[in-house]
């Protein structure tokens, strides 16, 4: 059950930073300027060729003005 929340929220980061890019015109070129990495790692992170690390995805937030909240789930 976890590794499959993971997925999904490795997935709904995806979606996000792609929407992102494409609400804001932002090339993979300059979020990957703004992120301190290479274009490669920001194409790489949107095909989920890549799990990323929680610095690479606070970054990421940060960078989009979005956070991550968490919450208790009803069980």
């Amino acid at each position: 059950m976890i590794g499959r929340n993971i997925v999904n929220l490795r997935d709904r980061l995806i979606e996000e930073c792609r929407t992102y890019r494409r609400e804001n015109g932002v090339t993979q070129r300059e979020l990957g300027e703004r992120l301190g990495k290479h274009t490669s790692a920001v194409g790489r992170f949107e095909i989920g060729a890549i799990d990323p690390r929680l610095k690479f995805v606070q970054n990421l937030l940060n960078a989009m003005g979005k956070e991550i909240i968490i919450v208790d789930k009803v069980r």
